[in-house]
């Protein structure tokens, strides 16, 4: 408390020294609030080196206020440095300060850039085209959340100045520098897979077996290559009229063997039973025995003669007997 006070009082008696007359030590009073030394409450260092003028103001001499006295924190780091430290330092340069308590410090902190991962995975993104992974990708880093860090001063740009990569998994490793021209201030190591997307055509709503599909229901997305089969649809027209042969959901990627040719004619159903000949051309009505889609051959019975005959189905409700295909009645 004694020396709180001491402090105080000596500090008060310079500010109130006259600005004339009064000579203490042949320095007058105003050269000596002049010569008043300060602590500052925090330091932004832009330099690798800490400088006695980046802790006090008031050093009057310049060569004395760029006197280096410590290494700077890290890029982006902050230390805080105590009472007892800034006491010894400012001794040993012959500073006429000294704290006013032991809870005096300062917070020093080294300015950087930040340079983020969406800058690190463009120009990753770059450096894997030019090896040949053209088009759409997808990148999944093993160290996701990754950034670099380089001195305010420097440009906040990144070079990629290393890549292997592995064809068949997508694996691959890279070395980033920054900034991307001159001397590196930051390298970083980074690995990941980078997959190739495709564009597939998937439903934009449920349908179910017996629903027919139209181009309208049909959207696209993108798939990462290596999850395309060799079942996967990856055209339009293998989807449009065609029915699910189960459920589909909205944005599920299809299987050709999901796929069937829709039913136009039920089991049971009444159709017509036309009967085409070089000749001739007659119509009877007939009872459906099978299900049947476009094309396919199901048996049919005359309702009237009740006999069974093999007929091609043309559309729904419509079936046509040919010399062919009346060779395999029954």
């Amino acid at each position: 408390m004694h020396k709180l006070l001491s402090a105080a009082l000596c500090t008060l008696l310079l500010m109130t020294a006259p600005a004339s007359g009064g000579v203490t030590g042949g320095i007058d009073g105003e050269d000596m609030v002049k010569s008043l030394i300060t602590l500052k409450s925090n330091a932004v260092i832009d330099d690798r080196i800490v400088r006695l003028g980046d802790l006090f103001d008031g050093i009057a001499e310049p060569t004395l206020s760029d006197t280096p006295i410590a290494q700077a924190p890290r890029l982006g780091d902050t230390v805080d440095i105590g009472a007892r430290w800034l006491y010894a330092v400012a001794r040993a340069h012959g500073i006429d300060w000294q704290p006013r308590s032991r809870y005096d410090r300062i917070s020093v902190r080294r300015a950087s850039s930040k340079i983020r991962t969406e800058e690190i995975e463009s120009a990753l993104r770059l450096a894997l085209s030019d090896r040949g992974l053209d088009g759409e990708m997808q990148l999944a880093l093993d160290n996701p959340g990754i950034e670099l860090q380089v001195p305010s001063s420097s440009e906040s740009s990144v070079a990629v100045t290393g890549l292997t990569l592995d064809d068949s998994s997508g694996r691959f490793v890279a070395h980033v520098t920054a900034p991307a021209q001159g001397e590196p201030l930051a390298r970083v190591s980074v690995t990941g897979r980078a997959l190739r997307l495709i564009e597939v055509p998937v439903l934009s709503r449920n349908l179910r077996p017996g629903d027919v599909i139209r181009s309208s229901d049909i959207e696209w997305i993108s798939m990462p290559a290596n999850r395309m089969t060799r079942g996967t649809v990856s055209d339009q027209q293998t989807l449009v009229g065609m029915s699910p042969r189960r459920p589909i959901r909205s944005q599920e990627v299809i299987r050709t063997s999901d796929l069937e040719t829709p039913v136009v004619v039920a089991k049971n159903s009444l159709v017509t039973i036309r009967l085409q000949t070089q000749r001739m051309e007659l119509s009877v009505r007939g009872r459906a025995l099978e299900d049947g889609a476009q094309g396919d051959v199901v048996r049919v019975m005359n309702t009237k003669s009740n006999s069974v005959v093999n007929a091609v189905v043309i559309d729904a409700g419509n079936v046509v007997v040919t010399p062919l295909t009346a060779a395999g009645a029954s």
